[in-house]
């Protein structure tokens, strides 16, 4: 048999798409906590800085810090969540040659290289197969033998 074993592939498969799922959860989870912490915290310093600012008219500069630092703190975050995310993606991506129908599809276990189902194919010059008719006696290399 050539190639990696299908009940293997299929294991693994399954496996590595439950590792991502539960990668997906936990980010998920995490990030909904530190947006209602966030939300929590800003509420209270905003409403200390309203607080001041109608008190003290010269301290309405801390708007002007308050706010950048607010979007920051929470900007930073959310934009680490999408980067993790399109690389969960594309570790899905990667791995979609083995799971469904497109495991195995190769006699290498190239499976990067599979067709996945769904996916169009336009013809192309990877699509031909060139044999080589070289007479083996007049070419050195020994064409045509494999």
């Amino acid at each position: 048999m050539l190639g990696p074993d299908p009940e293997q592939q299929r294991r693994m498969a399954s496996e590595m798409d439950a590792s991502l799922e539960q990668i997906e959860r936990e980010t998920s989870a995490f990030m909904k906590r530190l947006v209602v912490r966030w939300a929590i915290r800003w509420a209270v310093a905003f409403a200390i800085i309203f607080a001041l600012t109608r008190m003290v008219d010269w301290l309405d500069w801390l708007w002007w810090i308050a706010v950048p630092i607010a979007v920051l703190t929470l900007g930073v975050p959310l934009l680490f969540r999408r980067f993790l995310m399109k690389r969960l993606a594309g570790m899905r991506g990667q791995m979609g040659g083995m799971s469904g129908m497109g495991g195995g599809e190769t006699i290498d276990g190239s499976w990067r290289d599979a067709e996945r189902p769904g996916q169009d194919r336009s013809p192309s010059t990877a699509d031909v197969v060139i044999i080589d008719q070289r007479d083996p006696e007049e070419d050195g290399s020994g064409g045509g033998r494999l």
